[in-house]
């Protein structure tokens, strides 16, 4: 039993090496990126907040294969951004105002659920918080995002964009499985990372 319970702490060691210093995050600088998609730049994206919340995200599959980069098309918005990063900020940069929140990221989104007696309204949290399918602009900006811990205060900096494939014209879009009213849920283009905290 006790080896058992050795195997299981090293494996649980071993993710989380994986998960925090090696998981690959593509940037725009890598070759052929820029071949396959077309990016809008929509407005500046700037500010302070509060990280709640990161999650990763790979391809779809298919019945047959993984849909990769090797054999298929570039048919994922996980091939150009494949992590996503919950934003707060104003209100909800409060640690006790953010316990009254729970958070849950899922479909390049996020839906939350207000704890009972919380004082906050649905408006205050959709109004304070943000999720960002992040681009990064260059590999600085991966290793910075692959760091990223929730509770984290930063400062980031670049642009909201449009992303659509070359090849098909399909044009990706966020939150589009969140029920109305929808929460912020947008794909930037990072082109900075200041840890303020």
């Amino acid at each position: 039993m006790k080896q058992l319970l050795i195997a299981f702490t090293c494996l649980a060691l071993l993710i989380w090496t994986w998960h925090a210093y090696f998981r690959e995050i593509p940037h725009l600088e890598q070759p052929g990126v820029l071949k396959n998609f077309q990016l809008e730049t929509r407005g500046e994206f700037s500010g302070d907040f509060t990280v709640e919340g990161q999650r990763f995200y790979s391809a779809q599959r298919s019945a047959l294969f993984r849909a990769s980069a090797w054999v298929g098309e570039y048919n994922d918005l996980a091939y150009l951004s494949n992590v996503d990063v919950l934003l707060v900020q104003g209100m909800l940069a409060k640690a006790n105002n953010l316990k009254k929140v729970d958070f849950n990221q899922h479909s390049r989104c996020y839906e939350f659920q207000l704890k009972p007696n919380s004082g906050l309204t649905a408006d205050q949290v959709r109004a304070d918080s943000l999720n960002v399918s992040a681009i990064a602009a260059n590999e600085r900006i991966t290793k910075q995002l692959r760091r990223l811990k929730p509770g984290q205060h930063v400062k980031l900096q670049g642009q909201y964009v449009n992303v659509q494939q070359l090849k098909t014209g399909k044009r990706f879009v966020t939150g589009m499985n969140i029920p109305r009213p929808r929460p912020q849920c947008s794909i930037v283009k990072i082109t900075y990372i200041q840890l303020l905290s």
